[in-house]
């Protein structure tokens, strides 16, 4: 047995999977531990160099953890765990896009098409064929967040399309000239008043939090549609609902939320031209999703065993990786 351990704790994956990532590993004098129960995994982390896994309660002051590689993109709930410890902490930022973009695509569908009215609909036996709908095809739409996931949102949306598709981000890049043209994210009030579809995959950091507050929200057109993919914390829930129930804008679908599990009692499962979805746009139930995951770790875990720079390295003050965390 060779001094130089990996865990990894990822439920999805399969006994190829899992013998793909130890044979890799072993290749570079690792020996690997899988284990997904709880209290065995802080046994086996005591003494692992690397860990690849979701929980950030792993990471302890006395840790002897080199590197941690999370299995999702957002990493928010990492940051102060690493902060000042001296470990280097990767994303799999890159292996939702897919996945999350359908979902993107399916949720604002149902909104701009009223599924949520047939659905009652088809409950009450009733037969009725002059709903007003929107479409995609000529509305404005902006995307906050033009990362992996803004990104490929945009390029099957642009397929319906749009008269116009504005990104928002932080670095004024048009990644793939996808977008019509780019705002800043310190600027985001000049597009809201100009935009038919807003479409968040924003991640949680210090600029984004609280980032579509109720004055921006009011920014919007009446009959605006709004989809959030990114983090519960960058929209304000209480301010859409209440806008919701006032009859503005068209409608909203929520994968995220401020507090997950959404609370039973609370009023938005049953507020008005709502949808929602349990945080399951960029789960891990799409192979695709796994095999980028596994992928992406396993290109970092090379680049680690010979001393090469790691691509997926998270900046810990910003909260992106750092190949976006320049403006």
């Amino acid at each position: 047995m060779s001094n130089r351990k990996l865990v990894v704790s990822f439920p999805p994956l399969n006994d190829s999977q899992k013998g793909y990532i130890s044979n890799l590993a072993g290749e570079h004098g690792f020996d690997t531990v899988f284990c997904t129960d709880p209290d065995k995994l802080k046994k086996e982390v005591a003494d692992a160099e690397i860990l690849f896994c979701f929980n950030s309660s792993l990471i302890t002051p006395d840790s002897s953890l080199k590197w941690v590689c999370t299995p999702s993109a957002g990493v928010d709930h990492f940051l102060d765990k690493i902060r000042g410890s001296g470990i280097i902490l990767t994303s799999s930022s890159g292996a939702y896009g897919v996945t999350i973009a359908e979902h993107i695509v399916m949720m604002t569908l149902e909104v701009m098409r009223r599924r949520p009215d047939y659905i009652k609909l088809k409950e009450e036996r009733k037969w009725e064929q002059n709903l007003p709908v929107r479409s995609f095809y000529g509305a404005r739409v902006t995307f906050a967040g033009t990362g992996d996931i803004g990104n490929e949102a945009a390029v099957r949306i642009k397929g319906f399309k749009p008269a116009c598709m504005t990104g928002v981000n932080r670095r004024g890049a048009n990644p793939g000239n996808v977008y019509d043209r780019i705002i800043p994210l310190n600027e985001i009030d000049k597009v809201l008043p100009e935009t038919d579809v807003l479409i968040l995959s924003l991640p949680s950091t210090p600029e984004t939090v609280g980032l579509l507050n109720e004055a921006r929200l009011r920014k919007l057109p009446e009959d605006a549609c709004i989809v959030n993919v990114g983090r519960g914390n960058v929209l304000d829930e209480r301010a859409l609902e209440k806008m919701l129930r006032e009859g503005k804008l068209w409608g909203a679908a929520l994968d995220v939320f401020e507090k997950e599990p959404l609370d039973k009692d609370s009023t938005l499962w049953d507020c008005p031209r709502l949808i929602l979805t349990t945080h399951v746009a960029g789960n891990w139930t799409l192979p695709h999703t796994v095999e980028k995951i596994i992928s992406l770790f396993s290109e970092d875990f090379v680049n680690y065993c010979e001393g090469k720079p790691l691509k997926q390295v998270v900046d810990i003050d910003s909260g992106y990786n750092k190949r976006q965390a320049q403006p």
